[in-house]
């Protein structure tokens, strides 16, 4: 058998069926895993290893008196949460020295059903100040490394998720995906990224700006391991009445294609503006444009003709974190992390006019996809145009072409949130220095079972050719 900590949370269910492991043991193994690496990686913020013994104990009595076709789906698996969202007894810092420390008290509506479908919570993961940064590092201490070489970026704002995800701390990861936060750390960090359709996963209060596109979402090492929590926290609730209320299809169920036959796939690496791309991620992109054709798909090259969003996302996440957050902030300003004050400020002087126009620019762009999506299915891109940069670096040119700092590593992932699209980043091998590289596949508003079905497709053709697990 292999450790412990790279088994999937589908070879745990069937290792406790089995009477192979039990939770507890599971739990141990991850921690004595966590205790050898965290110093290194700093992936938490809080751990919950009181709480996590206590719900193996009683998953481990569960799965001794019942009957295991019965047992709940994620029955003393081991899942890790974002620390911008609410678990019960314990506070929600959310990156920042200036929220309260208080324990939450009650559960996020997804982090309830979690703990119904029997799931073990290991901890809190470190995220980047109200997750508006695409590094993860905040002012409460050391910058979250990534597990491929620790002098690298994990990503942000789920770099923490990512990276625990890719160290073996477990087989699943929540995350936040406002414009590529759960997939650009996923794709720096080798694992998979699946943020599903907007409003998917119910939400007790959505904030203002970001907040409206932003969606929860799940990173593990295996498509279908996405998949199954996916199945577990997705679905309307009547607290949250905005929640999406189409269709629901078992997710876990697409991860099985035999064949694409029929599937529509446009791949492109110019999304109609400036998106410059390291040589050795397009071909990669080409090498699943070419696994997707030979599984029956029909594949064309083929680029959306859309508006730039380079200038809406930015106003509506500058918008959001001076809603969201800035009365927290009133007189603490010197507590915050500079890119934080900088999104304040710029949130603040915005006007009611130009918030308007971005919205209405929004709405350009959901009716350019909306008629792109007539003809395709699919859309494959890359999902990062590089691997992961060292910390802090200023970047500002890629394969030679100019680019801004600021949209270094979202150059192609805002796109699906603007459209409240679901989408998934997938693991694309290595580029020359070793690092993960991924490439990104993206469907219509609720057709998250193209998107699985496709990663599925590419994870079983053999696209990613590395260890689903970090050399650390």
């Amino acid at each position: 058998m292999a450790e412990i900590y790279e088994l999937s949370a589908g070879d745990l269910r069937a290792a406790y069926e089995a009477r192979i492991l039990s939770p507890v043991e599971v739990i141990e193994a991850i921690f004595e895993r966590i205790d050898s690496l965290e110093p290194s990686l700093h992936a938490f913020i809080t751990e919950t290893r009181e709480l996590a013994t206590t719900q193996a104990r009683r998953a481990e009595a569960g799965w001794r008196r019942g009957d295991g076709g019965d047992a709940p789906p994620l029955l003393g698996v081991p899942v890790t949460l974002k620390d911008l969202v609410d678990l019960e007894g314990v506070p929600t810092t959310m990156g920042s020295l200036v929220a309260s420390r208080a324990p939450a008290a009650r559960d996020e509506l997804f982090v309830e059903r979690l703990r119904a479908a029997g799931a073990v919570f290991l901890g809190k993961t470190n995220t980047s100040e109200f997750g508006l940064a695409a590094q993860t590092m905040n002012r409460l201490g050391p910058s979250t490394a990534n597990p491929w070489n620790l002098e690298r970026t994990a990503g942000g704002s789920s770099g923490g998720a990512a990276a625990a995800c890719a160290a073996g701390y477990g087989p699943l990861h929540h995350g936040t995906d406002g414009g590529g936060s759960v997939r650009v750390p996923a794709a720096y960090c080798g694992v998979v990224g699946l943020k599903p359709t907007g409003r998917f996963i119910p939400r007790r209060v959505r904030g203002a700006g970001m907040s409206q596109i932003s969606s929860d979402g799940v990173l593990a090492r295996s498509v279908a391991d996405a998949a199954s929590m996916l199945d577990v926290i997705a679905g309307p609730h009547p607290d949250d009445p905005g929640s999406f209320k189409g269709p629901r299809t078992d997710l876990l169920t697409s991860t099985r294609p035999a064949r694409l036959d029929g599937v529509r796939v446009g791949y492109t690496t110019e999304l109609g503006w400036s998106t410059p791309c390291e040589p050795w991620i397009v071909k990669r992109v080409e090498a699943a444009a070419a696994m997707l054709r030979d599984a029956g798909a029909a594949v064309s090259a083929r680029s959306p003709r859309i508006s730039d969003p380079n200038e809406i996302f930015p106003t509506l996440s500058a918008v959001g974190a001076a809603a969201n957050y800035g009365s927290l902030c009133v007189d603490r300003e010197d507590e915050l992390a500079d890119y934080t004050g900088a999104s304040l400020k710029r949130g603040h002087e915005l006007s009611g006019v130009r918030v308007a126009q971005a919205y209405a620019e929004l709405d350009r762009i959901r009716r350019q996809m909306d008629d792109w999506f007539t003809e395709f299915d699919v859309l494959l891109t890359p999902t990062s145009a590089i691997a992961a940069h060292p910390h802090g670096a200023g970047i500002d040119e890629i394969a030679g072409r100019s680019v801004s700092p600021w949209t270094i590593s979202i150059l192609y992932t805002p796109l699906a949130n603007l459209v409240q699209a679901p989408a998934i980043a997938m693991p694309a091998g290595l580029d020359p220095e070793g690092l993960p590289i991924s490439v990104q596949l993206m469907a219509r508003e609720g057709n998250d079972a193209a998107v699985i079905r496709c990663a599925a497709l590419l994870e079983d053709a053999g696209l990613n050719d590395a260890s689903p697990l970090a050399p650390v």
